[in-house]
């Protein structure tokens, strides 16, 4: 049976707040469907544990594979961004921000095609930037408006994404803190701090940099409008 048409069990049982995060997370996944997004079947309660019913995929999460230097994130660098923008911008497409993405939070099966999982930080996507009530995600992979506690849209994702991309490519986040207060003293001198990525690598491709670079744009009103665009410049 293919990788795409197996389930795995993920049970919880935690909190009020933590079962609702999770309801809320299944709901959303509920309504994608795109190849480089997880495949959601359905929820359930069994003794006291609350389910939810996943695509399998046959691989570890891209942190893992960073991780391990894994030789076959560079040859199949192009499929994996492209992959990963695509999968957001179906997430946008069908009116949400994830507002956690990272690489802990995208799964590499064999053949390379990455899907998106982890719903559950997800919010609607509003209309013009909004703010959010809690300040949530890892803060590494946090967009600067979102340290700043400013409002926020689907940009945040944009420039997760960018965070996301540069680790993978160079083995190396932009920025780095393991709170709040250290990544928001590192923004404040962002120029600073940033570096292309042809400094870590020398032949990543000058295209690839720069979709990269404007999707870590600090400010939001520089950055990629939509992810769209992103897979459209990868693609060209």
């Amino acid at each position: 049976m293919g990788a795409s048409r197996c389930v795995s069990c993920s049970e919880y049982r935690f909190s009020w707040g933590r079962i609702r995060q999770f309801r809320w997370g299944c709901k959303v996944l509920s309504q994608l469907d795109h190849p480089n997004v997880v495949h959601y079947f359905g929820q359930g309660k069994f003794r006291g544990f609350r389910y939810a019913v996943l695509e399998y995929v046959d691989g570890p999460n891209l942190k893992e594979k960073i991780l391990r230097g894994d030789p076959l994130l560079r040859a199949n660098q192009l499929k994996l961004l492209t992959g990963m923008a695509a999968g957001l911008a179906h997430v946008h497409e069908r009116g949400f921000v994830h507002l956690d993405f990272k690489p802990e939070n995208v799964l590499v099966p064999k053949s390379y095609d990455p899907k998106i999982v982890d719903f559950d930080l997800a919010i609607v996507r509003p209309p013009r930037p909004k703010k959010v009530a809690t300040l949530s995600g890892t803060p590494a992979y946090l967009a600067p408006e979102q340290i700043a506690r400013e409002p926020v849209d689907e940009r945040a994702d944009i420039f997760a994404y960018g965070v996301t991309a540069y680790e993978m490519l160079t083995g190396k986040k932009p920025i780095t803190g393991n709170t709040r207060e250290e990544v928001l003293q590192k923004y404040a001198n962002f120029n600073e701090h940033l570096k292309p990525l042809r400094t870590h690598v020398a032949d990543v491709p000058h295209s690839v940099e720069r979709v990269i670079l404007k999707c870590l744009e600090k400010d939001m009103a520089r950055r990629y409008p939509s992810m769209s665009l992103v897979v459209r410049d990868l693609q060209t």
